[in-house]
């Protein structure tokens, strides 16, 4: 039987680290070193942060580790309209059909990486993600019968929409990242698309360190170069991510802010990008900013854990990148999947208010605790998400 050929269609690769970036990246660069054919079909805007509907990069054929990548121009008008749709969700206004159709049609999209996929994917699996966007949509339906949905779907207002609906409907397979965003698919769509939902998979995404970097866990002059180099502080817990509001930040600080005020000893370190100006002048937080990948993990390494009260995450790679590191994990009750991914692994504690957060860091003090978590969402990432487990499970539902 000849193994199938697969191209990806995502709007931002290869220049941006997003989840479904990342998503989208990881999975094409580990089907090509499995020796499939695989291409990725994306667009020549830079990343979100940039303006949609102007073209940043130039269009044309590369080769970016493996992988064939085909960048072409985006649609450049439609700003406008979709800014008029958007005004509305931000005053919680509902959209009719049309204006929502309207909506989608105008976030980011490509009619020629669209005619492509028309005219080229004859044979091929078209996997697309994320949902939310324009070219995600056309890109569906003009693959109909062969393109299969990774949608990163969160509990938002646009999972409701009749559109969605409609690309749900589109879509020949699916493929989640999550249990808990299954079981959100299954709500919404089930009793309209049947088994064909129920069967698909949940491959997850692939999470393994860096050849090479574990040794370093256990090499004492390592973690004390690095820890003097960034005078980190005796005692810590870190953000590691975009610092955007949207990642519910403003509770991260609370949370922290009422933890040292109640005796916590814990200061907050932010690592990554985004804007700098959320993070606190004051006494307990810091932001390092971005940071060569072995500092990072390093920095994470020693940490008493990691917190992430995200609520809307349709995986969470730095939750899985934590538990690699040997620590434990401070989640939000009200995210589905990152708590389904506590409850899962017994690596970590989902909170909902500073009173629980503080007492996870009180638990944390006893170091035993502490390393019992951790080791126990090790297992986890490494039982569930070692690339051969979430391949085999991604070409059960998509090939």
């Amino acid at each position: 039987m000849e193994a199938p050929r697969f191209t990806f269609v995502t709007p931002w690769y290869g220049h941006f680290a997003g989840g479904a970036e990342v998503a989208a990246r990881t999975l094409a660069e580990q089907l090509a070193r499995r020796g499939f054919d695989v291409e990725v079909l994306t667009t020549c805007c830079r990343a979100p942060f940039d303006n949609w509907w102007r073209n940043t990069l130039p269009a044309g054929a590369e080769q970016l580790h493996g992988v064939t990548v085909r960048r072409f121009p985006v649609n450049t008008d439609g700003e406008d309209r979709y800014h008029a749709m958007n005004a509305r969700l931000i005053e919680r206004k509902e959209l009719s059909p049309a204006e929502q159709r309207q909506f989608v049609t105008n976030t980011i999209n490509s009619d020629a990486l669209v005619n492509h996929v028309r005219a080229h994917s004859a044979g091929r699996v078209v996997v697309g993600l994320p949902f939310t966007q324009g070219l995600i949509d056309a890109a569906c339906h003009a693959a109909a019968g062969r393109f299969v949905l990774m949608p990163c779907l969160h509990d938002e207002p646009q999972a409701f929409w009749e559109t969605t609906a409609e690309m749900f409907g589109a879509a020949s397979g699916y493929c989640f990242l999550s249990e808990a965003e299954k079981s959100l698919a299954i709500r919404l769509f089930g009793s309209r698309l049947g088994r064909k939902l129920v069967e698909a998979p949940v491959a997850g995404v692939g999470c393994e360190l860096p050849i090479g970097l574990e040794p370093s866990f256990g090499n004492q002059s390592s973690l004390d170069d690095v820890r003097a180099r960034y005078q980190l502080p005796e005692r810590y817990v870190v953000y590691v991510g975009r610092k955007d509001p949207g990642k519910n930040l403003s509770e991260v600080i609370r949370y922290v802010r009422e933890h040292r005020t109640a005796g916590g000893r814990e200061e907050l370190l932010f690592l990554g990008g985004g804007d700098a100006s959320l993070v606190p002048q004051e006494a307990g937080f810091r932001d390092l900013g971005f940071l060569p990948e072995q500092d990072k993990y390093l920095v994470m390494a020693q940490a008493a854990g990691l917190v992430n009260l995200s609520v809307n995450e349709s995986f969470s790679i730095v939750v899985m990148e934590a538990w690699l590191t040997g620590i434990p994990v401070i989640v939000s009750a009200r995210s589905p999947v990152t708590s389904g991914h506590c409850r899962r692994s017994g690596g970590g504690a989902a909170v909902g208010a500073s009173e629980e957060f503080h007492a996870v860091l009180r638990i944390w003090e006893h170091e035993s605790a502490r390393q019992r978590m951790a080791k126990a969402g090790r297992q986890f990432v490494r039982r569930e998400y070692a690339w051969d487990a979430v391949i085999d499970r991604f070409l059960e539902g998509a090939a």
